[in-house]
């Protein structure tokens, strides 16, 4: 009796190096904001180099993870790609046991059905043939809409934690940013960063030019977490974050 084919394949996310060659005036940039503040601004800034990533069989570099090669597994909530790997792997190390058992002569149990496998039940004069090939591309445009999805509830209910805050305390709920970058000099809108919730937002000056890197307390003047609302003005002091209930830190 034949062995079972048993190869690997595994979605491989890679992301190829970004090509600076053309972009002197913002490597500069990027280079000045690594030596001079504390790190934030410069990681903001870099995000704007970055490729797409790209799904492969073949095993390529992950540039923005510094990794010769990555799979997604595991994630809080289970992924369709999650699955697919799983899958594939479980399939691999019942075809390796089933290999075994031919090696050895042994009878293999009847409990095991071909979509175990991903192909035919060895016999006796015939070769067998992959049924389920998976196919890793299948979903990706589904998953980029889940992706959206996920964004936006994960911001209504950063939103909803920051309305109780509010409604809770008679005091102004304040929080320490730090200014990530200036995205529009016209009207003095700058990038900021609320370390305390993982939250990037905008907010519009108050006080003139901000320095990149510099922190600053925000108070929240408006939130509204159905219509995705939340306004951001000058705290009055350093004091007004609710300290007693711990921020829940935002995804990546």
């Amino acid at each position: 009796i034949a062995l079972l084919k048993n190869d690997l394949d595994l979605p491989f996310r890679s992301q190829v190096e970004p090509d600076i060659r053309a972009r002197a005036s913002e490597v500069r940039t990027l280079q000045n904001l690594k030596e001079t503040n504390n790190g934030y601004p410069h990681a903001w800034y870099f995000r704007r180099f970055f490729r797409p990533v790209k799904v492969t069989k073949e095993r390529k570099p992950h540039f923005g993870l510094g990794l010769s090669c990555y799979v997604q597994w595991s994630s809080p909530v289970r992924r369709f790609g999650d699955l697919q790997s799983h899958t594939a792997i479980k399939r691999y190390l019942r075809r390796k046991r089933v290999n075994k058992l031919l090696r050895d002569g042994s009878i293999i149990p009847s409990e095991i059905l071909p979509i175990d496998l991903g192909c035919d039940l060895p016999c006796e004069g015939r070769k067998p043939k992959n049924i389920d090939v998976i196919d890793y591309k299948v979903g990706q445009a589904l998953g980029g809409a889940a992706r959206s999805v996920q964004r936006n509830s994960q911001q209504y209910w950063v939103f909803e934690y920051i309305r109780r805050l509010v409604s809770e305390s008679a005091d102004e709920i304040s929080f320490e940013c730090v200014v990530l970058g200036c995205v529009d000099p016209e009207r003095l809108q700058y990038a900021v960063y609320a370390k305390e919730l993982g939250l990037e937002h905008r907010y519009l000056s108050e006080m003139g030019s901000l320095k990149i890197g510099q922190s600053i307390w925000l108070k929240v003047a408006n939130v509204n977490p159905r219509m995705g609302l939340l306004t951001l003005s000058l705290a009055s002091s350093s004091c007004g974050m609710a300290s007693r209930v711990a921020a829940p830190a935002a995804a990546a």
